[in-house]
């Protein structure tokens, strides 16, 4: 009789700590999206998984997939360090181009880390959507500690290339048909940094 009172007392104990169990309304519901823009009902979106154009997940990459290829030209500050854009869906993500008369210049970059006279830093892309593209850039410089990171964004909206970064810098881009042919390009001298990717 006691061990039946002792089991009683036990259960009406419990019942009154038990907390009601809420289940949050914040589940992942968007639908998986290819690279092309078709989606995937059935599936749901991974946010853990980002763009890697130098890995496997290249065709994972919604906003390289989209402007594989694309030239944009700053027409405002034409001479200015971001003069024109490349992006690929290839190892080199954005190529960089400062076009002048006498000497061009012309590098790349890609995800992971990178390396050039001794100096290293990490390109890790944040964001990667089917119109929006944001990567970090962390220069460690000759150290192994990081000296800067700059977040870089670019985002397309109404068919001009929005950019902006961390240090408040801010450039529209306008479509570009240009054709970066060495043969094509006026300038006296063509400098070709890691990842150029002049023709």
């Amino acid at each position: 009789m006691k061990k039946l009172l002792l089991l009683l007392l036990f259960l009406f104990i419990s019942s009154c700590l038990k907390n009601d169990i809420v289940q949050s309304q914040t589940a992942n519901l968007d639908p998986a999206t290819f690279a092309s823009g078709q989606q995937l009902p059935g599936a749901r979106r991974s946010y853990t998984n980002f763009c890697n154009p130098n890995g496997w997940g290249r065709k994972g990459c919604e906003f390289l997939a989209k402007y594989d290829g694309t030239f944009w030209a700053d027409t405002e500050n034409y001479y200015s360090d971001f003069s024109d854009i490349q992006f690929l869906n290839d190892i080199y993500f954005i190529s960089l181009f400062d076009i002048k008369n006498d000497v061009s210049y012309c590098r790349g970059w890609r995800t992971g880390e990178n390396s050039s006279d001794g100096k290293k830093w990490n390109v890790k892309i944040t964001k990667d959507g089917w119109d929006i593209l944001w990567f970090d850039y962390d220069y460690y410089g000759t150290s192994d500690d990081i000296e800067y990171t700059i977040t870089y964004k670019y985002e397309v909206i109404d068919s001009l290339l929005h950019f902006s970064n961390t240090e408040g810098q801010e450039f529209i881009f306008h479509p570009s048909d240009k054709n970066y042919s060495k043969d094509i390009v006026d300038t006296s001298e063509i400098i070709e940094l890691e990842g150029c990717m002049f023709f």
